[in-house]
């Protein structure tokens, strides 16, 4: 499967893009994570991020990927010269990945307790 190469607008049902040798590729999210997963592998996943490039990675505020480094969440290193904090790519993925599961875990338990009864109405609020 070739992706295809655009001259204009990203559409809004393929919102990602990757460009290079002066072309533009336009992708959806499963062919743009499978693109990174690829590029993280050839890398051995040792590209380092700004808290800022974390951050848009996992779309919170650099301040939360400051916290969450601080908390020891995310694995980081100060810059010697900057006292700037870096985190791995592949920590930041992994982090990311262990959010996601743990939504899906809680999407799961919600839908097991609505299915028991535990919720009364479509509003979702608890019978108590």
């Amino acid at each position: 499967m070739g992706l295809p190469v655009i001259d204009a607008v990203v559409s809004g049902d393929r919102p990602f893009v990757i460009q290079g040798y002066g072309r533009t590729y336009e992708m959806t999210e499963a062919e743009f994570n499978a693109a990174m997963r690829a590029a993280d592998a050839v890398s051995g996943g040792a590209g380092l991020l700004t808290t800022g490039e974390a951050a848009e990675l996992l779309g919170v505020s650099a301040r939360t990927v400051a916290r969450l480094v601080d908390a020891g969440r995310i694995p980081a290193r100060r810059l010697s010269d900057t006292g700037h904090r870096m985190v791995e790519y592949r920590d930041v993925m992994a982090y990311r990945e262990l959010r996601a599961r743990r939504g899906r875990l809680l999407e799961d338990a919600r839908a097991l307790a609505s299915d028991m009864g535990a919720y009364d109405g479509a509003d979702g609020s608890a019978d108590r």
